[in-house]
């Protein structure tokens, strides 16, 4: 089982949510599993700006059957709606196809980190812990930078996107807790078709680690 506590391009995460990394480690340790560190050498940026365009591209054709092929007005949709439909507009034809290519590469790519040894890759859920309301608000037009820019959605959650590209399976435990209560989510993911294995540890761990009865002090 491979632990790694960075993002998976080597980027440092927030302490608190590392230190819920290493504690998981542990846990599954004492269940009697090999943890070692190692990440996978697969090539994020790429899969990251093709996943961009990729959501441009579907984002403009969404909106192309619904209006048309003129810009979308300020009272129709948000900023950011309205950003990747100008971002779209700046791509060329052939590039939707190119960036699924690119994705299906990444696949492969992933494929072979657990085809060279690790069954389970164990990491943070989120590089922080939770977001304060309202700091994904979609008012900005800057589409890209929305997502992919230093405060944008793929530096808060740099993990599930990955596995949401490559399709391996993949599960998010609440087993780590901030100073402020909130949770902190332990993502596990495992190799193609190997569905079973993971939720099995799933389970092994929530038996260990039981998380049922804890809640955060904003929840009822």
């Amino acid at each position: 089982m491979a632990i790694c506590e960075t993002t998976l391009t080597g980027d440092p995460i927030h302490p608190e949510v590392a230190e819920a990394v290493r504690a998981a480690g542990k846990i599954l340790d004492a269940l009697g599993h090999h943890v070692e560190p190692a990440r996978p050498k697969a090539d994020v940026p790429m899969m990251m700006r093709a996943w961009t365009d990729i959501v441009g591209i579907g984002t403009a054709l969404w909106l192309r059957s619904s209006i048309g092929d003129r810009p979308p007005r300020t009272d129709e949709v948000e900023g950011v709606c309205r950003g990747a439909w100008a971002y779209a507009q700046t791509l060329h034809p052939t590039r939707y196809l190119q960036a699924v290519g690119e994705v299906h590469a990444f696949g492969r790519q992933m494929a072979g980190f657990f085809d060279r040894g690790p069954d389970i890759l164990l990491t943070a859920t989120l590089a922080e812990p939770p977001a304060k309301v309202g700091r994904f608000a979609h008012d900005t037009e800057d589409y890209v930078s929305y997502r992919t820019g230093p405060e944008g959605i793929f530096a808060y959650s740099p993990f599930c996107a990955i596995f949401n590209a490559s399709g391996q399976p993949a599960a998010s435990l609440p087993l780590g807790w901030s100073a402020d209560g909130l949770p902190i989510g332990i993502h596990l993911a495992a190799a193609f078709g190997q569905d079973e294995l993971l939720i099995s540890l799933c389970a092994e761990v929530e038996r260990a680690a039981p998380w049922a009865g804890k809640r955060a002090p904003i929840a009822g």
